[in-house]
């Protein structure tokens, strides 16, 4: 691979995974706001659906993406060549935890759902 296609792809993944931090931050912060103050609203079991339903499809799909940019990233690391792979920059990344960090992109998110979910019933 071209060191300029490998910068690109690798500047367009990261774009994505920046993106999806800002609608997962939305989605668990709006409905904690719900959690706090709804009051009564809460207490019925359509609102609960309708909230939990939202929070947990939200989740996974912000998560499923980022696992792809996640994964992405790992791909780029072995796909390095030539001056690129030599560089600095490139020992850095070569020593990224790839899966452990795949594997935070689903506990945290989860325990996050968990707590909230739990905070709703």
């Amino acid at each position: 691979m071209q060191d300029s296609t490998w910068v690109a792809i690798q500047a367009s993944r990261s774009r994505e995974g920046t993106g999806l931090v800002l609608p997962f931050v939305i989605l668990h912060s709006v409905s904690l706001a719900i959690i706090a103050f709804a009051g009564e609203a809460l207490a019925d079991s359509s609102t609960q659906l309708a909230l939990t339903a939202a929070l947990v499809i939200g989740t996974i799909w912000i998560v499923m993406n980022f696992d792809g940019v996640i994964s992405d990233m790992g791909a780029l690391i072995k796909d390095m060549s030539g001056d690129l792979a030599e560089s600095n920059l490139a020992g850095n990344w070569r020593k990224l935890p790839i899966g452990m960090m795949r594997g935070v992109n689903v506990v945290f998110p989860a325990l996050l759902l968990i707590a909230q979910v739990a905070a709703i019933y």
